[in-house]
């Protein structure tokens, strides 16, 4: 029975751990059903300089789009000031968005980033996916979420 126990409570601190964002849309023009980022245990998400985060967002686009780029940023909290970060690549058909983008066909986009700050702190991040490289562009989706930066 001890061991059993053991067993169990070593594979439930081995899960990762997911958590369903809580987003506010900065304009998506696809339906976004959910965003899930791993691992992030908690709202706002607690971050670590230079960890590797998977995020899941399952959409439905509303209009067709050949191809699909990626473009990521932090507001941090107070300031006012946006930080841009790199993505690479920035394509997002080559990191899991099945292009071209077919409107009312629902599909799970899956990439994962290593957090690109090096240094502590609370920010709005903002993650968007364009149909151009063109960071002027209108996006197909654009959420953003609250996180904490940590060492």
């Amino acid at each position: 029975m001890i061991k059993i126990i053991a067993l169990l409570v070593l594979s439930l601190v081995s899960c990762t751990v997911a958590v369903q964002l809580k987003y506010v849309s900065c304009g998506s023009t696809a339906v976004v059903h959910s965003i899930v980022l791993e691992p992030c245990a908690a709202e706002p998400c607690v971050i670590h300089i230079g960890q590797n985060y998977t995020g899941s967002i399952n959409f439905t686009p509303k209009v067709n789009h050949d191809h699909a780029y990626n473009f990521a940023s932090g507001d941090v909290t107070g300031a006012g000031t946006e930080e841009i970060w790199n993505i690479n690549p920035n394509d997002a058909c080559t990191k899991g968005v099945k292009c071209p983008i077919q409107a009312g066909l629902q599909q799970t986009y899956t990439a994962t980033v290593t957090v690109p700050i090096t240094n502590p702190k609370r920010m709005a991040a903002k993650w968007q996916v364009k149909d151009s490289n063109d960071p002027a562009a209108h996006p197909i989706i654009c959420f953003v979420f609250p996180v904490t930066i940590v060492a």
